[in-house]
C-alpha cells in the first residue's frame, strides 16, 4: 500500500516537470534532422499533411519557451509600473508559457488518435462492403 501511494505521488509530481520533458523531445526530435537539406525528405509518402503538421507543432513547442522567456522579460524590464501588478502577470504569464507545451502536445496526439480511429473505421466499412458484395 505504502509503495503504491508513493508511486502515485511520482507520476502526480512527474506532471509538473512534463511540459519541459515534452520540449526536450520536440528539441531533439528537430535536432536529430536539422542537417536535412530540405524539408520534403521529411514527409511520409502516404500522410504529407499529417506528418508536416507534427513537425510544425514540434517547432512551435520548440520555439515556445525561447520566445515566450522573451515576451515575459521584456514586460517586466518595461510593463507595469504597479509592483504587486507586475508580478501576478508575470507569474500568471510564466505558468500559462510553462504548462502550453502539454496542451499543445495533448492537442496533436488527440488529433492523431482522431486520424487513426478514422483509419480504422474506414477499413472496417471496406471490409464489411466487400462481406456484402461478395455475398451478393
Amino acid at each position: 500500500m505504502k509503495k503504491s501511494f508513493i508511486f502515485s505521488l511520482k507520476i502526480l509530481l512527474f506532471g509538473i516537470i512534463l511540459p519541459f520533458r515534452i520540449w526536450q523531445f520536440s528539441k531533439n526530435k528537430l535536432m536529430s534532422k536539422a542537417d536535412t537539406k530540405s524539408i520534403t525528405n521529411l514527409l511520409d509518402e502516404d500522410y504529407i499533411a499529417t506528418s508536416w503538421f507534427d513537425w510544425m507543432i514540434d517547432a512551435i513547442i520548440f520555439i515556445m519557451y525561447p520566445i515566450g522567456l522573451l515576451i515575459v522579460i521584456m514586460f517586466a524590464i518595461f510593463g507595469i509600473d504597479v509592483l504587486y501588478k507586475k508580478f501576478i502577470f508575470l507569474l500568471l504569464a510564466s505558468i500559462v508559457l510553462y504548462f502550453i507545451t502539454l496542451i499543445i502536445s495533448f492537442a496533436r496526439e488527440l488529433g492523431g488518435s482522431f486520424m487513426l480511429l478514422h483509419l480504422n473505421v474506414k477499413k472496417i466499412r471496406n471490409l464489411l462492403e466487400n462481406n456484402e458484395s461478395e455475398s451478393n
